[in-house]
């Protein structure tokens, strides 16, 4: 008997499991979206997408979602919006809550994620991976991640990041990783557990007119010829450190941030305005200050730092 139950309860789940992934179905177009469906098209949601128990809704294509702000809601578990290799697709006045990852761009190129609410997700709130490149992420809020709150990651080049407000994460609000070119432009970025800006092996970004509160500016490895022009760092300071691994061209050698440039903008309420760890050749200067200690320079991985300036802006 207890045989026959334990057959018929196998039964019963997969038909549970079939009836779950058979009522994921292509919406837009007149097709109204429910959790796990793949948007295609234009999607105009009427109604929120509650309790997600995996993936939120899938983006193909030069798709568009306009949630109209409306709320997607996960368990904590998978990814609310994904763009999957999507190119020149738009996702605009969305609510996204309750995911592992709130928004995720997994490759394809041109996409805009651009007016969202991206809040409360488990581990990141938008995430750009797989070499998705040239992708512009503008006018989000994006708030207590559990861990970051915007993640550029491996091989997402040429990414805009401009007029998003990022704060809350328990980690890092932004985390831009092995990703060149980009521009990060009039962000504000308060309340992270960690960095505000975190950089590591990356390169040829720019930094602008960014409102920076509560923490550092962390620019880690292999970073080179980054430029952080015209920022306000309000309670935190710029440290440029050099990094041992993660980077292919040095597994098992420590490598160096070297010819970065700070232009203007101003770091306040810190004793010391600019630290340099092993690094070697980066310049500030015209940086308005309340009166910190310039700088301070230290060794790390026996690595001396050297070659660095710091030229505070005339009080």
């Amino acid at each position: 008997m207890r045989a026959v139950r334990m057959q018929t309860c196998f039964v019963l789940a997969g038909v549970l499991l079939f009836a779950s992934i058979g009522d994921a179905k292509q919406c837009g177009d007149g097709v109204e979206c429910s959790c796990g469906d793949t948007v295609h098209g234009t999607a105009v949601l009427s109604v929120d997408i509650s309790g997600c128990p995996d993936e939120g809704l899938r983006l193909k294509g030069d798709a568009v979602l306009d949630c109209a702000g409306h709320r997607i809601s996960g368990t904590d578990r998978s990814e609310g919006l994904v763009l999957d290799r999507a190119d020149g697709a738009i996702v605009r006045n969305c609510r996204v809550q309750g995911f592992e990852t709130g928004i995720r761009v997994r490759g394809g190129s041109g996409n805009l994620v651009v007016g969202n609410e991206v809040v409360d997700n488990r581990r990141y709130g938008i995430e750009l991976a797989k070499a998705s490149r040239g992708n512009r992420i503008e006018a989000n809020l994006v708030a207590e991640s559990g861990d970051e709150g915007v993640h550029i990651g491996t091989g997402a080049h040429a990414t805009v990041v401009v007029g998003n407000e990022i704060r809350g994460s328990s980690g890092e609000n932004l985390y831009v990783l092995s990703s060149d070119g980009g521009t990060f432009v009039a962000n504000v970025l308060t309340g992270s557990g960690d960095a505000a800006i975190y950089m590591k092996h990356s390169s040829g970004n720019l930094f602008s007119a960014n409102d920076v509160q509560d923490h550092i500016v962390h620019v880690r490895g292999h970073s080179i010829a980054n430029r952080f022009e015209d920022n306000r760092l309000d309670g935190g300071r710029y440290v440029f450190e050099a990094y041992k691994g993660s980077h292919p061209a040095a597994v098992k050698r420590w490598t160096r941030p070297s010819d970065n440039e700070v232009v203007g903008g101003a770091v306040l309420d810190v004793k010391t305005c600019f630290q340099f760890k092993g690094a070697s050749n980066n310049r500030a200067t015209d940086v308005v200050t309340d009166g910190c200690r310039p700088m301070k320079q230290g060794k790390k991985g026996g690595q001396k730092a050297k070659g660095n300036s710091v030229s505070l802006a005339a009080t």
